[in-house]
């Protein structure tokens, strides 16, 4: 057999459910949907897809107020339901873990957000816009419009001019903002090699002022997990006045830390009780007999 005769026997396979009239058969691949596996049962029916869909926001459930947080993850069915424009506008139905109530999601791609459908509602708090503490701070906040609000400013010419000036204002105060941070990024690692010096001069003195306090930590007993802080002259001055006590007391707690100190067998020189009631009684016996003498 030529090499030609032998690749055209060796190099075709025939399946079991060949035939000569009709090839393979299409009940091999039938009910196959390719890399989707199971995913796709319901796509040519009814058009969906399972995927892992997660929860944009915290909800409460609406049938037993369970709290679903935010981030928790499920297997939705996601569908098409309509378009904005070009856009596909795309719902996503589960389960709630808590009671099996069916919740479903959908997308806004008007206002770039989800929105809540059935099933549960978004809890309160969620969305509210902060609280603008500075002209610059609003000036870098994005603002979204209504449907109703943009229809309003594009039929008003007035609103219209003063939006446009106060977008041009706006990105001037950006641009020399963003000017003012280039510039100061340059200045500050113009030499990079003296930053990192410094950079790590500081990390190590910030190391050996860490180890000292820790080393005196655990001189006073304290467990690693309690971590002194720095001293300051604060402090130490609140400490002091809390602290100490008064030249009286002080004194009193030297006296008898004296006491305590010496030998109860030594002399003592000084006048005890008994001795001195002794003498009383002696002088006031005196007395009474020469005020007998006198009568």
């Amino acid at each position: 057999m030529s090499t030609l005769a032998a690749t055209k026997a060796d190099g075709f396979y025939y399946p079991p459910d060949w035939t000569p009239e009709g090839g393979v058969k299409g009940s091999a691949f039938k009910g196959s949907n390719g890399s989707l596996g199971k995913r796709a049962n319901k796509m040519r029916s009814h058009g969906v897809l399972t995927i892992r869909f997660e929860m944009p926001f915290h909800v409460k459930c609406g049938a037993c107020e369970h709290t679903i947080a935010k981030g928790v993850r499920f297997n939705a069915e996601k569908k098409k339901i309509g378009m904005y424009h070009t856009t596909p506008i795309w719902s996503f139905s589960m389960r709630s873990p808590c009671c099996s109530q069916e919740i479903e999601v959908q997308t806004d791609p008007a206002r770039t957000e989800y929105n809540v459908t059935k099933g549960a509602e978004r809890c309160v708090g969620y969305g509210v816009v902060p609280e603008v503490e500075s002209a610059e701070d609003a000036m870098h906040m994005l603002e979204y419009h209504t449907e109703e609000e943009r229809a309003a400013l594009s039929t008003n010419p007035m609103s219209s001019l003063e939006r446009g000036v106060e977008d041009d204002r706006r990105v001037k105060a950006r641009a020399r903002t963003t000017i003012e941070l280039d510039a100061l990024s340059k200045a500050r690692w113009k030499d990079d090699y003296e930053a990192n010096k410094s950079l790590r001069r500081s990390m190590r003195g910030r190391r050996k002022e860490e180890h000292s306090l820790r080393d005196k930590g655990r001189a006073l007993g304290l467990p690693d997990h309690v971590k002194l802080r720095p001293e300051r002259e604060e402090d130490k001055e609140y400490a002091r006045r809390v602290f100490n006590a008064t030249v009286f007391e002080r004194r009193q707690r030297e006296k008898r830390k004296l006491v305590l100190s010496e030998s109860i067998f030594s002399k003592s020189t000084k006048p005890t009780a008994s001795s001195t009631k002794r003498v009383m009684s002696s002088s006031n016996q005196s007395r009474a007999l020469k005020l007998a003498k006198r009568r």
